[in-house]
């Protein structure tokens, strides 16, 4: 059996021997996501609206947005255009386009008033495209215009830039309250092109394709689950993995499809019983619960000792957490152990805590298991090639540069908050 630790790490890569010289680090930061509730009944809507197609959208059920299903918001930046403006982002491998808050919006856009904006106008290197561009979301759409730039990771200083013919969305209009209060001004989907709205490329793919400067075509996440007041969320890396950052072994395995990062499930076990059923998962860093179809997840509720709620929320007494038992996950035929604190969601509700059980219910033919912090402490690796390899990671082997180094001689970025 593998042993558990704290954090996450992603990585999607075509070949695993990584040049550590090469690695390009992106520090993260998170910000704490307050709410009175854990609505379950609600995530499950926003992931069929992600997920399933030609799934209908009910605004009734959900009208929050993307960011209020997530413990924490994890951010870093990129700049666009020239001169160069920077831009707090979300990184979701849930999704495969990016997009801005856009100059002109309406004032009625309170989202796109209170974030960072981009205005073609003012780039040298920009041309408005007067494509249409829209993407749906729960509480309604986000549209705005299609523009070409370039996009740099972390800053304009690195090497790490598109050239300026790299499309991304200009958002006039953002949809719900979440995006008003998130830390971050636009998102970056890191999912495949396949799903990529109006077919746009991603920036990584103008990165990765340029050999001589990424000889490893490799992006991996280390996400920080401490929500304790650490801002430290963690570091995002282009272009390589350092094997200092992780130790163990390597289980392989396959994509099932290349749309999201589809994989299946070896099996669930949780003490003596093994929860039987269709195991196929989505791994995405955009939503932050795990859920899986009503039977299969009130098993699991039962056996971890959570009681409903409302609205298909589920709680565990704060005192026995440290006596729940720990759910085995099965993947390339290695077993990966999750612990109590990584299922159970700490929730501030007035001046009192409550522990919340992170598996929620989605029944849907197309899709059995969304995990996200499902294999929190351990390495992801999605992989270009079809494989998602999976090894283990020390709460202590990666440390994040305390003062900032120069990106010339090191290759790190410091980001500000």
């Amino acid at each position: 059996m593998v042993s558990k630790s704290l954090g996450l790490i992603l990585l999607a890569l075509v070949a695993f021997n990584a040049v550590a010289d090469a690695v390009y680090r992106v520090p993260m930061f998170k910000t704490s996501h307050p709410r009175s509730a854990y609505k379950n009944n609600l995530v499950a809507e926003y992931l069929k609206q992600k997920y399933v197609k030609g799934h209908k959208f009910n605004n009734l059920a959900f009208n929050e947005g993307l960011s209020d299903f997530e413990n924490a918001q994890y951010y870093g930046t990129v700049d666009i255009g020239t001169p160069p403006k920077t831009f707090k982002i979300l990184f979701d491998t849930g999704s495969s386009n990016l997009w801005v808050p856009c100059h002109g919006c309406p004032i009625s856009n309170l989202a796109c008033d209170l974030h960072t904006q981009f205005d073609c106008s003012a780039s040298s290197t920009c041309t408005n495209t007067n494509q249409d561009f829209q993407i749906q979301y729960g509480s309604g759409s986000m549209s705005g215009k299609v523009v070409n730039d370039v996009v740099c990771f972390g800053s304009a200083s690195s090497k790490y830039c598109t050239d300026k013919t790299q499309g991304f969305a200009c958002a006039m209009q953002e949809p719900g309250l979440s995006f008003v209060a998130a830390k971050f001004d636009g998102i970056l989907g890191m999912g495949w092109d396949t799903i990529s709205v109006d077919n746009l490329s991603q920036p990584m793919d103008q990165i990765f394709n340029n050999k001589a400067l990424c000889p490893e075509a490799v992006f991996a996440f280390w996400l920080n689950r401490d929500i304790n007041g650490n801002t430290n969320g963690g570091e995002m890396t282009l272009c390589g993995t350092d094997p200092a950052h992780y130790i163990g072994d390597i289980a392989w395995e396959p994509l099932t499809a290349t749309d999201y990062w589809r994989i299946n499930i070896g099996g669930i076990k949780i003490k003596d019983t093994q929860i039987t059923g269709a195991m196929s998962a989505i791994v995405d860093t955009g939503t932050s619960l795990m859920a899986g179809p009503t039977t299969q997840v009130q098993q699991i509720q039962k056996i971890i000792g959570a009681f409903e709620v409302v609205n298909g929320e589920y709680e565990v007494l704060c005192d026995l957490v440290k006596f729940l038992p720990t759910v085995h996950f099965t993947l390339g035929g290695v077993d990966f152990a999750l612990e109590p604190n990584d299922y159970v969601l700490k929730v501030r509700q007035r001046q009192s805590l409550k522990k919340v059980s992170q598996f929620a219910f989605l029944d849907s033919w197309e899709l059995t298991f969304q995990l996200q912090m499902v294999l929190s402490g351990f390495l992801e690796t999605f992989s270009l090639e079809n494989i998602i390899l999976f090894s283990i990671t020390e709460t202590n082997v990666l440390d994040l540069p305390k003062q900032p180094l120069a990106a010339a001689n090191k290759q790190i970025i410091n980001f500000s908050s």
